[in-house]
């Protein structure tokens, strides 16, 4: 693609005019019941990095949502995200977040598939996470950094939202990946959060850095350190998929009321 071809793409969403964008992790990706697609976008034609990973779909949908009282919300749906670990840079893994609030997305909802650090988390559980621990780089001092992905009360006006989703509030830890924790690890990590995994914290600074608010969701597919695989991952997510879509308008409303 072109520059000029991407330019285009990235007008088209401007023009759609989004309420909020949401950004769906390994095997969540799924259209909210009654949702409507006006367009579908490929992350090739909007010149954002394609991930090989499984259960990532590469594709932008522009769909209008049913809402609660009969309202529809306008969402931007990415299927998937390109990680760290395959080797893009931070500019990489930034620009899908910085692109949506660019084309005005000034509301971002991060979703992912994570593992349990603490117990009470159980696997199948949803986190609406306050923060995120950054530890996929090396710190500059014994102090990780903190990300701020929204305030206490925010988070917990999403984790009350209706049902199906039923969510904890706590706190997110992004490693570098890809493999999974060692019990060891586990239980190093589990002193700096509730659940762990391999995304969040770029997309969390772009969404700061462009001015948009933010939310995260995290759904428990895994117990740290348990024996497993991607595919493992998968089947879970996809299990959680239909919970997550079914209450996706609900927690977008609940972060952000001035779009009922």
């Amino acid at each position: 693609m072109t520059a000029s071809d991407v330019a285009a793409a990235l007008a088209r969403v401007a023009a759609w005019r989004p309420d909020a964008a949401v950004v769906f992790g390994s095997g969540l990706e799924a259209l909210p019941p009654g949702a409507t697609v006006d367009e579908e976008l490929t992350y090739g034609e909007l010149g954002w990095p394609c991930t090989d990973v499984p259960g990532h779909g590469n594709r932008l949908r522009l769909a209008r949502v049913p809402a609660a009282g009969g309202g529809l919300l306008r969402l931007a749906l990415a299927g998937g995200r390109p990680h760290g670990y395959e080797g893009w840079d931070r500019a990489d893994l930034e620009r899908p977040v910085s692109d949506l609030a660019a084309a005005g997305a000034a509301r971002v909802l991060l979703t992912n598939s994570c593992g349990a650090l603490r117990p009470g988390i159980e696997v199948g559980a949803i986190v609406s996470c306050g923060e995120v621990v950054d530890l996929q780089t090396a710190p500059a001092t014994d102090v990780p950094p903190r990300l701020s992905v929204c305030s206490a009360h925010e988070a917990a006006a999403v984790a009350a939202s209706p049902a199906p989703l039923g969510a904890h509030v706590g706190s997110y830890v992004a490693v570098a990946g890809p493999q999974f924790e060692t019990a060891a690890e586990a239980l190093w990590l589990a002193g700096y959060g509730d659940v762990v995994g391999m995304s969040a914290a770029p997309e969390v600074r772009a969404a700061r850095a462009a001015g948009a608010g933010c939310c995260l969701l995290a759904l428990v597919v895994n117990r740290a350190a348990a024996v497993g695989s991607h595919e493992d991952v998968l089947a879970c997510a996809g299990r959680l998929a239909a919970r997550l879509s079914a209450g996706l308008a609900a927690v977008v409303l609940a972060r952000w009321p001035e779009l009922a």
